[in-house]
């Protein structure tokens, strides 16, 4: 029998996100007579019992992974990553996001690993940064990039940033969308969801999914959602997810005198039950790498209004399959939602259309086997 190829994919922990769905779902359908597959992480959040249940995978924890420089913890998780890649000789080294990157790669570059493989699935600076602090994160990208054999990049337009950049050439990228499960988001009952809020029929819900932090930016959906309110008296905003901002914003709904009208809801691991259940889907994220809460709305054909940041215009095309509005920018975002409200036959017209595009694009069986192809090509 042919010798399995030794492969590891390493991402820092496992909160709900979309970086860490990506990294599951093609942890778990790899092929595993082909494949020797491992999964190195902190084993920290709501999707370690989900990783832990996959099939035909080990998994190493290194619990001083962490989202935040912390220099005692990063040089601990480095030495761990750099004695674990040693012993185990891995063939092809696969990591996700930026700090998982960073020591995986450097980790995998002085063990000699034959091929390293980098997915970036939001990138470590933003247009928000401090100058010096958004160049310093961009040289480091430049230098990881030159110990990778290839940088996956989850929309064209994140690519396209790449080269614009100077971190990559073009030779060294290969852009594979982010996929998700198209079969969660056929179901289409829109009762239970609703029913848990206390909701009838003649109800608007208006709702996001994601965390509650600085790069979602929940406030301004909050301040959009109290200019919305005042014009339509029966519309609801449910926010799905938990994160450091939640205090913040329960503040910010009390100050607003919104508390009967949001709807915190905390994480769920099944969101594909919520989207059914929503009039119209918000996203007001101050950057991300594509937006995977989109494509799970679209999936279920629900119109969307989503800031006009890095990969996202890739997906909603403005007055064509949603509508774009400026990050940070709470009237313009509350304009994007009472226009989508004030005509929903236009609003489910653009709607169809990126669920089109979505279920033609961004199936997860296509992903891993993009995948699987691109290993095939390093080797």
């Amino acid at each position: 029998m042919k010798n399995k190829i030794k492969i590891i994919h390493v991402i820092t922990h496992l909160p709900i996100g979309g970086a860490q769905d990506n990294t599951l779902y093609t942890v778990e359908l790899l092929d595993k007579e082909k494949y020797d597959i491992s999964l190195c992480c902190n084993l920290d959040g709501e999707l370690v019992e989900r990783a832990e249940n996959i099939r035909g995978i080990k998994i190493f924890d290194i619990p001083f992974l962490c989202r935040e420089v912390n220099p005692y913890k990063d040089i601990k998780a480095f030495i761990l990553l750099y004695k674990l890649f040693k012993k185990e000789n891995y063939t092809i080294i696969h990591t996700h996001s930026s700090k998982a990157g960073l020591l995986g790669r450097f980790a995998a570059m002085l063990n000699k690993t034959p091929v390293i493989i980098h997915t970036i699935h939001g990138f470590a600076f933003n247009d928000f940064m401090n100058v010096f602090k958004k160049s310093f994160f961009i040289n480091v990208e430049k230098l990881l990039a030159k110990w990778t054999n290839v940088l996956i990049t989850v929309s064209n337009l994140n690519k396209k940033k790449i080269i614009d950049l100077n971190i990559a050439k073009e030779t060294k990228l290969k852009n594979i969308y982010s996929g998700i499960d198209l079969k969660l988001f056929t179901n289409k009952n829109n009762i239970e969801f609703r029913k848990e809020l206390n909701l009838k029929s003649h109800h608007i819900l208006l709702g996001s999914v994601g965390r509650l932090s600085f790069q979602k930016d929940p406030i301004t959906m909050i301040n959009a959602f109290d200019i919305v309110a005042k014009r339509f008296s029966n519309a609801h905003l449910v926010l799905v997810g938990d994160g450091e901002l939640r205090s913040i914003i329960v503040d910010r709904i009390d100050q607003l005198h919104l508390n009967d009208r949001v709807h915190l809801t905390g994480n769920k691991n099944n969101p594909w039950k919520i989207y059914h259940s929503l009039d119209l889907f918000i996203m007001s994220s101050i950057y991300e790498g594509l937006g995977r809460s989109i494509t799970e709305a679209l999936s279920c054909g629900v119109p969307v209004v989503c800031t006009s940041v890095e990969g996202v215009p890739e997906i909603v095309r403005d007055n064509k399959t949603g509508i774009l509005v400026p990050p940070k920018d709470a009237s313009a975002l509350a304009e994007g939602v009472i226009k989508s409200l004030s005509n929903m036959e236009v609003a489910k017209k653009m709607a169809s259309k990126g669920h089109k595009f979505v279920n033609d694009n961004f199936d997860v069986n296509k992903m891993v086997d993009d995948i699987d192809a691109l290993y095939d090509r390093q080797l």
